[in-house]
């Protein structure tokens, strides 16, 4: 699959908008309201995806209209699976974090530390589907 640099970059942007929705809602959900890495994470992941759906459908991908509405169930059911695995990823990092001692300065901040080390991964993979997904809609459209 070939990937232009200027569609990545701006995928890049836009998810980087959505990670901040997200990472804002995960703080507070966290810090705030105490609830556990895991479940903080499967909510605010929600609102950042949901948010890269709408700006980044059209601006990135050329996919406008109706779309956006049909296609949402299909992002949201592989956000499910996404969500779920790195949300796995990142409480294993929290307690491996815990585990290996991580220094004084991070000791109350494992959890936002973790949800950095996995954002990289999910972007990559985010951008993957929704490539291939508009592709797929670009083909069922021309039909």
């Amino acid at each position: 699959m070939k990937i232009k640099k200027n569609l990545f970059f701006l995928f890049l942007v836009l998810s980087g908008c959505g990670w901040l929705c997200d990472f804002l809602s995960f703080t507070l959900l966290v810090k705030l309201i105490g609830a556990p890495d895991f479940v903080a994470n499967f909510i605010s992941s929600y609102v950042g995806v949901t948010f890269v759906w709408f700006t980044s459908l059209n601006r990135v991908f050329g996919q406008s209209g109706q779309v956006r509405g049909r296609f949402l169930f299909f992002y949201w059911a592989y956000q499910f699976v996404s969500i779920l695995v790195y949300s796995q990823l990142l409480h294993f990092a929290v307690g491996w974090m815990h585990i290996i001692s991580v220094p004084i300065a991070l000791a109350g901040q494992v959890e936002i530390v973790a949800k950095i080390i996995v954002t990289p991964f999910n972007l990559v993979t985010n951008f993957i589907f929704m490539k291939t997904l508009t592709q797929f809609i670009k083909r069922t459209r021309s039909h």
